[in-house]
């Protein structure tokens, strides 16, 4: 019984690594490319509604909805999938990672 348990914590801590390997390596690729998209459409959607409805009242965030935008929030969410996961779904989402870490173009 502590075996088992020692495999899946052991199982759940390399899930872990292997996504922030991943994460990582997804930022470094991408992060540059995607804050300037991210400023430019943010740009221009702000001028297209202005000129069509003038100035509007900032929609309120709920807590909830930044949480999911933070890299923290998405982690706990993820680890909390995690440990619903029975054994052979846990291995198979080791392996769906391992497949995409193999597969990320090395860092310049």
């Amino acid at each position: 019984m502590t075996s088992d348990s020692d495999e899946l914590e052991k199982a759940l801590q390399e899930n872990l690594k292997l996504r922030r390997e991943l994460a990582t390596g997804v930022a470094e690729a991408k992060g540059a490319q995607l804050a300037r998209l991210r400023f430019r459409l943010a740009r221009m959607f702000g001028t297209f509604r202005y000129a069509f409805l003038g100035r509007t009242r900032r929609a309120s965030v709920s807590a909830a909805f930044l949480e999911l935008l933070t890299l923290e929030g998405a982690r706990e969410q993820y680890v909390a999938h995690l440990r619903q996961l029975d054994r052979p779904a846990l291995l198979k989402e080791i392996e769906q990672l391992r497949r995409i870490i193999r597969d990320l173009p090395p860092p310049p």
